[in-house]
């Protein structure tokens, strides 16, 4: 399988999708808007798969890969 969908606990994600061919995380917002994450590797969307608080561990890897603001 190349793609897999996570549900997140939150009022402005509404889910993220891996893929694994890309290595690409993508986040869908409540609002419509999608926003892609690029050079994830599989482990490390498996580690945000198993945690026990995955939109934080989503808002950290962002911001540590990406720069992406808080607000």
């Amino acid at each position: 399988m190349s793609s897999h969908v996570l549900f997140l606990s939150s009022k402005q994600i509404s889910y993220l999708t891996y893929n694994e061919m890309n290595h690409e995380l993508v986040a869908r917002y409540a609002t419509g808007e999608c926003r892609s994450f690029s050079s994830i590797s599989l482990n490390t969307f498996e580690q945000l798969l198993h945690s026990e608080n995955r939109y934080d561990d989503f808002v950290r890897l962002t911001q540590a890969k990406h720069g992406v603001p808080t607000s």
